[in-house]
């Protein structure tokens, strides 16, 4: 009874020797030391020799020999000495170490992280997270500081926050490019102020441009970056750019370029330094407030003091060009449950004048517009045939137009318009896939004018839409995954997950090792099963217009025949949109009396999700994804009016519409076509891209045949990567009428394994622009730099 406690105690005894039996020194809870041996001195001095370990709370210290005072808790460790704490591992040849306040210095020190190297003649730790390195070399290459660093003089460490640089030296590849007298780098999720990597880049004619970026981050929510620009021959400049959030949904951002041109003038095309200096700039404003859960206001306004200036930086006013014009819009918003209404207004530059820095005063401005709409609301539903569901809205507006100081002869430019237009819509029944409704609305426009002796115009159209569709669908397989011993795959299976290698056998061999015992092994594979849903819908859909008139102002009736006399699409007479007016209209079904077809076809690819266990409510609910791998659509009108009796049937027929397109893992294509019977006209759309091992091939074909809007391109460009570190783009887009170039694009890129930076050529052609670019792109931990290999087949990126 006695002999179990015993054999136990010995157990735990003998298994705590040999745990402690390296043990030369322990310090209470906060200093241990291990080593192979250890010897006392005089004035409590501690010496450990072979195989040192000292662990101070989550520090811990390796080494071949080391000293420790016991009454300062100074340690001395020399000889393979690594330091490795709970974010960084430093190696050295000699390390001082206080176990007391944590200081630490260090002789030929490397720090290594998950983010960042650093190769250091000398290492100070002056806090938790601070270090201090003396002539060393900063890198983001796990594993060649050669590939790029940045040699400096001092470099200051804080963990998790930034890494500063004095008297910056930029080497690649041993090369000395770039020195700077101080640079900050962000090692950290937070924001910091400091200098930022400087843009270089050359034009023909106008030699070497450099900018120099320096980021304020003001403080948490406001943050300020100033780039004082050298633009070679044009002069200097400036870019400044301001961000700000106020809360959630609450923001403004603020960009400006300035200079002082010594090449441009008004009016001059070559690039010849000038005789004297013009100065230019552009500026961007963007803010949005969300004041409530239902108010909110956006404004956004864009200016320049020339219009050429869009030509000569395309690359910085690009992102903000959204129309033919420059200028201010801004508007006001609340929502209500049934409801909403709001204020929009607009100040716009148009950019097509022969004079850059002329203001167009005949551009017609929206000063403003007030816009009030009824959601639909129910007024009756049902389970009765032909009464099932009944429901009214409205939308309503009421608009400004005006000229700046001009009056026109030709056209009425200067008016208020007030448009409503009520609607019905009767939902009759739903019986199996067959379903049918109808909307009726009657749309009302109030024009009253200010420089005309008739001040009034009015026009009234109803128009009725009645829709009947027929839908089926069918599913193809079923969507699951689960894992299958191999024994259970049949022969074809098998050979796609483990292909048959054909190996030859040297006749020098002896013989040959025998297979592993099937019985000791048993693989699994993963075995995915996806299933597909194709939908097909038939509609059969009566547009007609029910009333129109017309009454007022004959100079304004007049003037609305043509989209030139229009302030927008809604002044157009409604039996005359399909036939007037831009693309969007024209291409639009006829509405006086017309019967549509339209025949619409989808498949949908559904996949299993890999369950996730450890996130909540997910795999029972969200364990599916799905994806649209195909479609195909086609909408034809047919004329019911007979106004006149010779009309055969083609002459009844509107515009066919085509659109069909289907996406696969290494290719997708796209084709649109819009062809209009009566002029043979035609609006056609076809893109592809091909993905063929490390090639890849995109294509793309664009015409339009209509009156005003003839244009045809032609889009081609390819992309090989023959081995991982190297690719080669091309992308070139005619205009094949005029026989002329619209853009063409040559690039190469060089993307060494080590991580560390990729090497961009890049030649640039279009119709107003020619450049050239060289660019590094370091790894300094962002995201462009992460997905730049894995996004290398998109033409996205030829810019």
């Amino acid at each position: 009874m006695c002999l179990a406690p015993i054999i136990l105690l010995a157990s735990f005894s003998n298994a705590q020797a040999q745990e402690d039996k390296n043990l030369q020194l322990k310090l209470g809870d906060a200093v241990s030391v291990y080593s192979e041996k250890a010897y006392r001195k005089d004035g409590g001095v501690f010496e450990a020799v072979g195989n040192v370990v000292i662990l101070s709370g989550k520090e811990t210290l390796y080494g071949e020999r080391a000293s420790l005072n016991m009454g300062t808790g100074h340690v001395l460790m020399e000889g393979n000495v690594r330091f490795i704490s709970q974010d960084i591992t430093i190696y050295g040849s000699r390390i001082e170490f206080n176990s007391a306040t944590g200081e630490l210095s260090m002789n030929n020190a490397r720090i290594i992280t998950g983010q960042f190297n650093i190769v250091a003649e000398a290492l100070v730790k002056k806090g938790q997270d601070l270090y201090l390195a003396e002539k060393a070399e900063f890198t983001t290459c796990k594993d060649c500081t050669e590939s790029w660093s940045i040699y400096g003089e001092e470099i200051e460490i804080e963990l998790k926050q930034y890494v500063k640089i004095t008297h910056a030296l930029t080497k690649v590849k041993g090369i000395h490019i770039l020195y700077l007298p101080f640079i900050a780098l962000p090692i950290k999720t937070k924001r910091e102020s400091g200098l930022l990597f400087p843009t270089i880049s050359t034009r023909p004619q106008e030699g070497v441009a450099l900018q120099q970026p320096f980021y304020w981050a003001i403080d948490d929510s406001k943050d300020l970056t100033f780039t004082p620009s050298f633009w070679g021959n044009r002069g200097v400049g400036a870019d400044l750019e301001y961000r700000q959030v106020f809360a959630q949904e609450n923001w403004l951002e603020y960009n400006h370029r300035l200079l002082e041109d010594k090449i441009y003038l008004p009016g001059k095309t070559d690039r010849d330094v000038s005789e004297r200096s013009y100065f230019r700039h552009f500026y961007e404003f963007e803010a949005h407030q969300q004041w409530t859960n239902n108010l909110s206001s956006h404004i956004i306004a864009t200016g320049t003091k020339d219009l050429d200036f869009f030509r000569d930086f395309p690359n910085y006013t690009d992102d903000y060009l959204l129309e033919s014009s420059t200028g201010a819009n801004a508007f006001l918003e609340n929502r209500f449950m049934n409801a909403n209404i709001g204020v929009e207004a607009q100040y716009r530059r148009n950019l097509f004048v022969s004079d850059p820095t002329m203001f167009d005063k005949s551009y017609v401005q929206t000063l403003p517009s007030v816009y009030f709409n009824i959601m639909p609301q129910n007024l009756f539903h049902s389970d009765k045939l032909f009464l099932q569901n009944i429901s009214v809205g409205l939308d309503s507006d009421y608009t400004v137009f005006s000229q700046r100081d001009e009056q026109e002869s030709e056209f009425l430019r200067n008016a208020a318009r007030f448009s409503a237009t009520p609607y019905l819509h009767w939902h009759f029944f739903n019986y199996g896939p067959v379903s049918m409704s109808s909307k009726y609305s009657q749309s009302f426009q109030e024009y009253d004018f200010k420089d005309d002796d008739e001040k009034y115009f009015q026009k009234t159209a109803g128009f009725l839409k009645t829709e009947l569709s027929f839908t089926m669908d069918k599913i193809f397989g079923l969507a699951y995954e689960e894992k299958l011993s191999v024994k259970e795959l049949e022969k074809d299976e098998l050979k796609k997950v483990f292909p048959e290698k054909k190996e030859k056998v040297s006749p020098d061999l002896v013989g040959a090792i025998p297979d592993f015992e099937e019985s000791l092994t048993e693989d699994s594979v993963l075995v995915v099963k996806n299933s597909f849903r194709h939908s097909q819908e038939f509609k059969f859909i009566h547009h007609l217009i029910t009333n129109s008139k017309e009454q007022g102002n004959q100079r304004f009736l007049n003037q609305i025949q043509a989209p030139e006399g229009w302030f927008d699409y809604e002044d157009a007479i409604l039996e005359d949109q399909a036939e007037l007016g831009s693309n969007l209209t024209r291409t639009i079904i006829p509405r006086k009396n017309t019967l549509e077809f339209q025949w619409n076809n989808l498949l949908i690819r559904k996949s299993p999700k890999s369950a996730n266990y450890f996130q909540d409510q997910r795999y029972l609910r969200d364990n599916f994804t799905y994806s649209r791998v195909g479609f195909f659509n086609l909408s034809q009108g047919f004329l019911l009016d007979d106004e006149e009796e010779k009309t055969t049937f083609n002459d009844r027929l509107t515009r066919l519409f085509v659109h069909t397109g289907y996406t696969a893992p290494l290719w997708r294509l796209d084709f649109k076509e819009y062809y209009f019977h009566q002029s043979s006209d035609q609006i056609t759309n076809l893109s592809f891209q091909r993905r063929f091992g490390i090639f890849n091939l995109l294509g793309a074909y664009s015409a339009n045949t209509l009156p005003g809007s003839d244009l045809r391109t032609l889009k081609l460009g390819g992309q090989v990567r023959p081995v991982d570190t190297l690719g080669f783009s091309a992308l070139r887009e005619t205009d094949l009428d005029a026989s002329e170039n619209i853009r063409t694009i040559y690039q190469a890129d060089f993307m060494p394994n080590n991580n560390c930076w990729i090497f961009n050529l890049n030649y640039r052609k279009t119709v107003v622009d020619e450049r050239y670019s060289v660019n590094f792109v370091f790894n300094l931990g962002n995201r462009e730099f992460e997905t730049y290999r894995s996004d290398f087949f998109s033409f996205n990126r030829l810019q």
